[in-house]
């Protein structure tokens, strides 16, 4: 869960920020030296905030904290004075010879923090993001600790399935380790300190599998979503001398018993499109293809699984809702109207047309957009909390801002609101494509995701399996092949129903 500070423009907030920022680094999980690097960070943005943006000491700046299992994230937000940082770069000899220390504070942030990033956000300000990785004891470390190999079970079958503990860790973490060597894309994994702190704050939860002598041989568990009451099948293992035993079907069982238990709405899966067999997987247990995103892992990150894939990685995401749809009444933009009912009904809702029409923003009405990046996996995700006629203008100097940084651009529609089909047809005019329907994926509403791959991509690379995924590669296909896309503006979407 995000924490959010406002502060008063003055002198006076600058050290009980940065003091406030080492202590949450550290109860996060940053050692002493990363966490004061962070807060040091923190005080020179804080600092030249204070200092610089506001004519007037009255007004106010926001700074928002963020976490997960890897890294930390501040974002100090203002909407003091325009600021160009290309006209400000830091310049060694410039500064010895003339005193001219100008860019200095940019060069000062990047080197105490491992990311940073500056978005230009026109009439909303701008924002200054720090990360900071969680450092922990990789699982290397462990093994060579405990370099016994593995007990002989002598072919039994008898396996105890319990919830994962935070005691679990260090064993889920050899697991992996034993079975997929240093392959596997959840790179938290190799790392008991991570998996331990995420078990014990609630952040997953899942299923262990023990042989009688008490060895891990596997694991499947849950990512709870951060603002949506849904969670990622997201991580799963089967020791490669226990598997076709039914242990990832039980597993999975376990997993959906307790996400009902726990009044999960729905689960969904990533599933990597380099090869179909986790989509199979994800259709054998109930699971519909919602959407096809594309690019979203740089291919590296599966080396040694995928071999020399020539591209990064685009996923199908696979839903399955535990508490059922009833009657929703989406605004559908007309080209997506068909595929987009076709998945809903594939959900179990019931398509009726809204009970108003679709509208257009007012003229110099300012969208709000929370933009989430993933600075390991490089894309990006623009979340559209308010709509406003301004909204391509503000995706596109996002997209200035972080080209250099990210592949892929996806920005998430409340399909519920009227004003999608005018929101997605100006996304359209600058490039972006359909990726698909986010069932409950913010807030428990429905999303239209869009999306502009900032790469080139080879679509006889991407293997989709489900009758879904296979149309919406083709009408992504068709939509990137087009240059000048043509998009109408809808009409409420027809009812299906008999």
């Amino acid at each position: 869960m995000d924490l959010h500070l406002q502060l008063q423009n003055h002198p006076s907030v600058i050290g009980p920020t940065a003091d406030f920022a080492y202590k949450w680094g550290l109860n996060a999980g940053l050692s002493e030296e990363r966490a004061l690097a962070l807060s040091l960070a923190v005080t020179e943005v804080v600092t030249d905030v204070v200092r610089f943006a506001f004519p007037r000491h009255e007004e106010s700046f926001d700074v928002t904290f963020r976490r997960d299992i890897s890294t930390v994230e501040i974002i100090i937000a203002e909407q003091g004075e325009p600021f160009d940082p290309s006209r400000y770069v830091y310049d060694a000899e410039r500064a010895r010879k003339e005193g001219n220390f100008d860019g200095a504070g940019f060069t000062v942030m990047k080197h105490f923090v491992d990311d940073f990033a500056f978005l230009n956000k026109g009439r909303n300000g701008k924002e200054f993001r720090l990360v900071q990785e969680i450092e922990a004891t990789h699982v290397s470390e462990l093994l060579r600790r405990d370099p016994q190999p593995a007990p002989s079970e002598n072919g039994r079958r008898e396996y105890d399935l319990q919830p994962i503990t935070p005691e679990d860790a260090g064993d889920v973490a050899k697991l992996i380790y034993r079975t997929y060597g240093y392959t596997y894309a959840k790179e938290e994994l190799y790392y008991p300190e991570k998996i331990r702190r995420a078990l014990r704050e609630d952040e997953k939860f899942g299923v262990i599998a023990r042989t009688p002598s008490g060895r891990a041989v596997g694991m499947f568990a849950v990512l709870k979503s951060t603002d949506s009451n849904i969670g990622e099948v997201g991580e799963a293992v089967v020791d490669v001398d226990h598997r076709r035993r039914g242990l990832m079907t039980r597993m999975l069982e376990m997993l959906i018993e307790e996400a009902e238990a726990r009044g999960m709405s729905t689960v969904f899966g990533e599933a990597v499109t380099v090869h179909d067999i986790s989509q199979r997987v994800n259709q054998h247990f109930q699971m519909e293809s919602t959407a096809l995103l594309l690019g979203i892992f740089p291919a590296q990150r599966f080396h040694g699984l995928v071999g020399d894939y020539p591209q990064p990685i685009s996923v199908i995401i696979d839903m399955r809702p535990l508490q059922p749809y009833d009657v929703v009444r989406p605004f559908l933009p007309l080209p997506y109207e068909p595929l987009l009912t076709d998945i809903y009904e594939a959900l179990g809702a019931t398509v009726e047309a809204p009970d108003m029409e679709p509208a257009t923003p007012p003229p110099g009405s300012e969208a709000v957009i929370d933009a989430r990046i993933s600075y390991r996996f490089r894309h990006m995700v623009l979340v559209v909390q308010e709509p406003g006629a301004d909204i391509a203008a503000q995706v596109q100097q996002t997209i200035d801002d972080v080209s250099d940084d990210v592949i892929v651009v996806m920005v998430d529609i409340p399909i519920d609101d009227p004003h999608t089909p005018f929101l997605v047809h100006q996304l359209r005019e600058h490039g972006f494509v359909l990726s698909g329907l986010m069932p409950r994926f913010h807030q428990s509403r429905d999303y239209l995701r869009m999306q502009r791959p900032l790469v080139e991509l080879d679509f006889d690379h991407i293997i989709v399996h489900s009758d879904l995924s296979h149309d919406l590669k083709s009408l992504i296909e068709q939509e990137l092949s087009c240059t000048t896309p043509e998009m109408e503006m809808s009409s409420p979407s027809k009812s299906t129903a008999t």
